[in-house]
């Protein structure tokens, strides 16, 4: 018997113009909940069967990484699109949100640059 897929693939456009125009697809696989209630807010998009063009592994450009303090005390890091961290690291977009972290949600309550 077939189970449930665990990991989801996900991407961020990379580059471009207004509307994503020239942009490429950093594609990575993480855990099916890794981005609930916050992907949105950091630019990030579940990839479906159909699309195309998603690169996978490219050591340069990635995107931005950031971590989310939660309100349990611990942290999480997630990839962030780089037109996003502005309204993410000043404009709170997703403080407040449900993270989840092993199938929980905590709340975030502050975001962070993480480093190169």
């Amino acid at each position: 018997m077939a189970t449930q897929a665990k990991t989801q693939i996900y991407y961020i456009n990379m580059g471009g113009t207004v509307g994503n125009v020239g942009a490429f697809r950093y594609a990575w696989r993480a855990r099916k909940d890794a981005y609930d209630n916050i992907g949105s807010g950091l630019g990030v998009v579940k990839a479906k069967d159909t699309d195309k063009g998603l690169i996978f592994g490219a050591n340069s450009p990635k995107p931005a990484r950031v971590r989310l303090s939660l309100a349990d005390g611990t942290s999480i890091i997630r990839f962030c699109e780089p037109d996003k961290l502005s309204s993410v690291l000043t404009g709170g977009t997703i403080n407040g949100k449900q993270a989840k972290v092993n199938g929980k949600s905590k709340n975030v309550n502050k975001v962070d640059l993480l480093g190169g």
